[in-house]
């Protein structure tokens, strides 16, 4: 996907966030500062949003001499993390779906992020990770783990450190002789690396590699040509965390892409509120994401169409009040909301992930329904983020 200006102050208060972690003399932050903001103002709006920060992050390491500026954080997440697992393990055990529990589970703890949240502390992320479990879940579960079964080889691209702690539980469930985990190659924000990967428990539960690259979300040309062998070769790819799925969204590649909706301008791109937890399939498109072959290799990349098949400018969010719950059967819902601005009525019916609906809505572009979850309130509800009952497909 594309940045939008509304990234721009984003970008900005991340390195405003990862200066004041890195050094305690305020013409330092000024210092950073203003190299953010000139290179905000030359930042290439074509580019995703995930790539703004690559090459700021690097300069304050050169600049302030740390390698690795959120390593104790990093440390103390997975600590807090591998204390919370047991209990966790066990209400998963416990649920009546335990799959649905732990992909719940999983992207609801993407919400572990130290670039986006950047006043989150280690001490917050058990009442984070309760009250973002607590988020509806968008996706087919059922056909997910689907497509893990019928797969033969699996890309599981981490995203942040003990974030991945979480991601274990699910990894559990998947066919774990198929996946090969993938952390990053060297320090990006507080994203997991291989020692991460080996405090999470993962070394000799499933095989660890990594990007070649320090970037968040994956940037195919600057990875290794190792990784890029891997993603060329792998018939799934599942990819936590909203920056792999800023820079890969659109890919042709088949990739499950699991992420809590963290900002509005992904909530327009993707349809789905802030705060949602989303399993998304991969929409297959050639823009947003430019695959570097490697020389040796003639695969062809699979594609898949399931999300969205006529995907255009993501400017409405659909809404719906159906009856039957995510994934089971069918929902009959009308709304009105904020749709892009317009005020043009617009009908449709659209078929998701386990059930239809019809919706009708005010706005420009297409009335949708199918594949959401039923009661669902406008933006500017304070009840938005109520938890609703989930169902499953499976």
């Amino acid at each position: 996907m594309k940045s939008a200006l509304d990234c721009i102050p984003c970008f900005v208060a991340q390195a405003l966030n990862v200066a004041r972690l890195t050094a305690n003399d305020p013409q330092v932050h000024e210092r950073i500062l203003r190299e953010a903001l000139r290179r905000a103002s030359e930042a290439d709006m074509a580019q995703s949003p995930a790539l703004f920060g690559r090459g700021i992050h690097r300069w304050v390491r050169e600049l302030t001499g740390q390698e690795d500026p959120y390593l104790a954080i990093k440390q103390e997440s997975n600590r807090l993390a591998l204390a919370l697992l047991p209990s966790w393990r066990e209400r998963l055990q416990a649920a009546e779906n335990p799959r649905l529990a732990a992909v719940k589970l999983a992207v609801a703890a993407n919400v572990i992020d130290f670039g986006i949240k950047g006043d989150l502390t280690a001490e917050q992320i058990p009442a984070a990770l309760e009250s973002s479990f607590a988020a509806p879940l968008m996706g087919n579960v059922g056909g997910f783990f689907a497509a893990a079964e019928r797969a033969t080889d699996i890309l599981f691209l981490a995203d942040n450190a003990g974030e991945l702690v979480f991601d274990r539980l699910l990894i559990e469930l998947l066919p774990r002789q198929k996946i090969t985990v993938v952390v990053k190659g060297g320090p990006a924000i507080n994203d997991a690396l291989r020692a991460d990967a080996t405090a999470a428990g993962l070394d000799g539960l499933v095989a660890v590699a990594d990007t070649g690259c320090d970037g968040a979300g994956i940037e195919l040309e600057a990875c290794s040509p190792e990784f890029q062998r891997r993603f060329a070769r792998a018939d799934l790819i599942i990819a936590k965390g909203q920056a792999n799925f800023e820079s890969l969204d659109g890919c042709g590649q088949n990739i499950f892409f699991l992420f809590k909706v963290k900002c509005a301008v992904v909530a327009r791109h993707i349809g789905h509120f802030v705060g949602s937890l989303v399993l998304h399939r991969n929409v297959s498109q050639t823009a947003g994401c430019v695959f570097v072959r490697p020389p040796t290799e003639g695969l062809e990349l699979n594609s898949t169409t399931e999300n969205n098949r006529e995907r255009k400018d993501k400017l409405m969010t659909p809404m719906v009040d159906g009856a039957g719950p995510l994934g089971q059967g069918p929902g009959v819902g009308k709304g009105m909301g904020p749709c892009g601005g317009g005020q043009r009525r617009s009908r449709g019916v659209g078929r998701g992930q386990g059930g239809q609906g019809r919706g009708r809505g005010f706005g420009r572009g297409r009335g949708q329904g199918g594949m959401m979850q039923h009661n669902l309130t406008p933006p500017n509800n304070p009840d938005a983020n109520k938890p609703n009952k989930l169902g499953d497909a499976a």
